[in-house]
């Protein structure tokens, strides 16, 4: 007991104070970002869209993520990612209070377009944050720091979420989104300083090359095996919730304790886990697992049935796959890069997995409306397999 006490105490040892300060931040923005979790429940059963309609508007998001990532990349490297943060954080609250009172499809869809966009150009300018905020050798716990407040906060917040939408409706859901967001904003501004990257004189001295994200074929290739993972990832946020409501007739509370077990678990795990991973260099086979892991977590549908406790199982599977593979594979990103071009990697990362974001609920939902839920699982569970073999030969030829 003493010894897995000094291992979760390590884990959390040489990280810098901005760190923590923009961990909280993303705690304070996170306990809020809770309408998507239930957007699919919210859009079919109390506006009485289709399902092949919830796939567009959950693809809305996608496109406007896209375009963010996109531009907050763009601005990162041209006016900084203190700038783009703040006010992705202050007018991304603002256009939740603008979606909850939209009913009419087309108009809802080019909202959350809108939405997404500014939120999203958070992404990649927060990124390149960790790496002005921290020093490189603890990029990686720095990033699982971040993960683990956005997955906190999503326990916490997706938690209450399933009970205000049960008990107070939806609407609450939309106010509290917008209010979080303008929080965090005012929080980040307050506690936190717009400071260079550590790297960014070293490299000057050195004249390093700037090199385009656009031409690196390594990093374009291992861009597409990992979005064919997060297809199958973002069911969860989509397809997982609306199966949950229709199949296995679980009310909004009972799927918020399933989120609440997803962030619990993520907390609990994360941290120790990436700390035995870097410092034993199981970078690469981390990522690989936990590709599969994922996986195997769609499996476990086809394998067991529609089943409520199965649902348990799938979250612990994903939950620990994901622990494994979305730090490790923002550092190979992150590191990849140079402070002149960081924004363009990260926003291409950034935006790669936005476009996941698209095809994920188009086709996913579109299976699950033609064939099922069942055929949707095995088709994600496949994507996985297919990533994970794919990457497994493309890190033998890293350069």
């Amino acid at each position: 007991m003493t010894a897995l006490k000094q291992l979760y105490l390590n884990s959390f040892k040489g990280l810098s104070n901005d760190i923590w300060q923009l961990s909280v931040v993303s705690l304070i923005n996170r306990s809020g970002t809770i309408v998507i979790l239930f957007l699919s429940i919210y859009l079919t059963q109390e506006l009485g869209f289709s399902k092949e309609q919830t796939g567009i508007a959950f693809a809305c998001f996608g496109i406007g993520s896209v375009i963010g990532s996109y531009i907050g990349g763009y601005l990162t490297d041209r006016i900084g990612y203190y700038t783009v943060m703040l006010w992705s954080l202050i007018l991304g609250g603002f256009m939740f209070f603008i979606m909850m009172m939209i009913t009419n499809f087309l108009y809802l869809c080019l909202v959350i377009i809108l939405t997404s966009l500014i939120g999203d150009a958070f992404r990649p300018a927060c990124q390149a944050a960790i790496s002005a905020y921290s020093k490189k050798e603890n990029h990686t716990r720095s990033l699982s720091l971040f993960r683990l407040s956005i997955n906190l906060g999503y326990a916490l917040g997706g938690g209450a979420a399933g009970f205000i939408a049960e008990y107070f409706g939806y609407h609450w859901l939309f106010m509290i989104d917008g209010i979080t967001c303008i929080a965090a904003g005012i929080y980040f501004y307050n506690v936190l300083e717009n400071k260079k990257e550590k790297e960014e004189e070293e490299e000057q001295k050195k004249g390093a090359i700037k090199k385009s994200a656009y031409t690196d074929i390594w990093y374009l290739i291992f861009l597409f095996f990992l979005s064919l993972n997060a297809i199958a990832f973002f069911q969860l946020f989509n397809a997982f919730p609306l199966y949950c409501r229709e199949e296995l007739l679980l009310t909004e509370s009972k799927i918020g304790m399933l989120i609440i077990f997803n962030g619990v678990l993520i907390c609990i795990l994360e941290m120790p886990l990436i700390y035995l991973i870097t410092k034993y260099n199981k970078q690469i086979a981390s990522i690989i697992w936990g590709v599969f892991l994922i996986g195997i977590g769609y499996f476990t549908f086809n394998i067991f049935g529609d089943l409520a406790w199965v649902t348990i199982l799938y979250t612990i599977f994903i939950s620990i796959g994901e622990i494994i593979n979305f730090p490790l594979t923002n550092t190979v990103a992150l590191h990849r890069s140079t402070v002149n071009n960081r924004g363009q990697y990260m926003g291409l990362f950034s935006m790669l997995f936005s476009a996941t974001l698209i095809v994920a609920p188009i086709s996913g939902l579109k299976i699950a409306e033609i064939y099922g839920f069942q055929a949707l699982w095995a088709f994600s569970g496949v994507l996985c397999v297919i990533s994970t073999f794919g990457l497994i030969i493309l890190f033998k030829y890293e350069n």
